[in-house]
C-alpha cells in the first residue's frame, strides 16, 4: 500500500512539473495542442511536392490550373518529374518551353478527367472508357478518350497508374510513371479487350505494318488526315474468320480476303461522328468504297457493293470511340 502511494505522489508530481515546464515557457496553441491536418486541394498538393515541379511548372497559366484549385469532384492522373523528363527525352525537347504550346495545352488537359474516378474497387475484368478535358486539332464535338484497364495492374492508355487514389477536398489524384499522351486509334485497338480479335485479325494482314502506323499517327498542322474506323469487337470478328473460305492448301485466298477486310475498316478523309452519318453517304476506305443507309428509327448501316452483308452500327449507349486522330465507330460485324 505504501508503495502503490507513493507512485501515485510520483505520477503528480512529475504531471505538475511538465505543466509548470509547460507554462513557464511559451504558451500552448490549439494547433500545438490538436493538430488537425489541414484539407488540401489537388492544386496545393502539386504546388507543394517537389516531385511534381515539372508538372507544376507546365501547369502555371494553362487551362487547368483553374480547375485543379477551384473545380470540385474531379481527377488528375500526376505525372513525376522522372516521367516528364523521360517524355522530352524521347521526343526530343530540352525544357518543357520546347513543347509546342498549341499540343501543350491540349496534352496538359488530357491528364483532367471532369468527375471524380475512383479505381480501388475496379476489377481485374473491367475497363473504363473516361472523357478528358483535351480536344482533338480538328473540329469534333467530342472530348477525346482514354481508356483504364486492369489486366495486369492499373493502367491508363497501356501506362501504369502507381499510386491510385489519393483523395482531396476537390477530387481524387492518381500518380502514373509516365505523361499521359492523347490517345489514337491504336490506343484502343491495343488495350481494350474487345479489341483482342480484331488486332490479331491486323496482324495477320500483309499490310499490318502500313495499318498499324496510319492507326497510330499523331494529327498535326501539316497533316489533317483524320481517321474513321470501323472497330468489330471481339464475336464479330470470330464470326468472319469462322465463314472465312479457302479454295486451296496454301490459304492464299483467305489471305487475300483478310488483307481486303482489315483494309476496308480504315478510312483516313475525315473523322465521322455518329450524328454525321447520313442516308447515302459514300465513305472511302484503303479497300473500298463504303456506303451508308440510316432507316427510319435512326438505324445505321454500311455496306461495300450492293451484294455484299449488311454490317449495323451498334446500337448500344457508347457507339463510338474518339481519340486523337480519329474516331471508332462500333460495328456489329466486319465489313468486307
Amino acid at each position: 500500500m505504501r508503495n502503490f502511494t507513493s507512485l501515485l505522489r510520483f505520477t503528480f508530481l512529475m504531471s505538475l512539473s511538465i505543466l509548470v515546464f509547460s507554462c513557464s515557457g511559451e504558451e500552448l496553441s490549439n494547433s500545438d495542442l490538436y493538430q488537425e491536418e489541414i484539407p488540401q486541394k489537388i492544386s496545393d498538393f502539386i504546388d507543394s511536392n517537389e516531385n511534381y515541379s515539372m508538372f507544376n511548372n507546365a501547369i502555371e497559366g494553362s487551362d487547368i490550373q483553374d480547375w485543379l484549385a477551384n473545380q470540385e469532384n474531379i481527377t488528375l492522373f500526376a505525372p513525376s518529374n522522372a516521367a516528364f523528363n523521360n517524355y522530352l527525352q524521347e521526343n526530343g525537347y530540352a525544357t518543357i518551353n520546347d513543347i509546342p504550346q498549341d499540343y501543350l495545352k491540349e496534352l496538359l488537359k488530357n491528364h483532367v478527367i471532369t468527375s471524380e474516378i475512383v479505381l480501388g474497387d475496379l476489377e481485374s475484368a473491367s475497363e473504363l472508357l473516361l472523357e478528358t478535358m483535351a480536344q482533338t486539332q480538328f473540329q469534333s464535338s467530342s472530348h477525346v478518350m482514354s481508356i483504364i484497364t486492369n489486366d495486369s495492374g492499373l493502367k491508363i492508355n497501356g501506362i501504369t497508374i502507381n499510386t491510385p487514389d489519393q483523395f482531396f477536398v476537390n477530387g481524387v489524384v492518381h500518380a502514373v510513371d509516365q505523361v499521359v499522351e492523347l490517345s489514337t486509334a491504336h490506343t484502343f485497338i491495343n488495350e481494350s479487350k474487345q479489341f483482342n480479335s480484331f488486332k490479331n485479325l491486323i496482324g495477320q494482314s500483309n499490310n499490318a505494318a502500313e495499318i498499324l502506323e496510319v492507326l497510330n499517327r499523331k494529327i498535326s498542322e501539316n497533316d489533317s488526315s483524320e481517321l474513321t474506323i470501323f472497330a468489330p469487337d471481339n464475336a464479330a470478328v470470330e464470326y468472319f474468320m469462322s465463314n472465312l473460305v479457302t479454295t486451296n492448301s496454301t490459304n492464299s485466298t483467305g489471305t487475300e480476303v483478310i488483307n481486303f477486310a482489315v483494309r476496308t475498316q480504315v478510312s483516313s478523309y475525315d473523322n465521322l461522328e455518329v450524328d454525321e452519318l447520313t442516308n447515302g453517304l459514300n465513305i472511302q476506305t484503303l479497300g473500298a468504297t463504303v456506303s451508308t443507309t440510316v432507316a427510319g428509327n435512326n438505324e445505321v448501316s454500311f455496306k461495300t457493293s450492293p451484294f455484299s452483308e449488311v454490317v449495323k452500327l451498334k446500337s448500344s449507349q457508347v457507339n463510338s470511340i474518339q481519340t486523337s486522330n480519329g474516331i471508332l465507330l462500333l460495328t456489329e460485324k466486319v465489313l468486307h
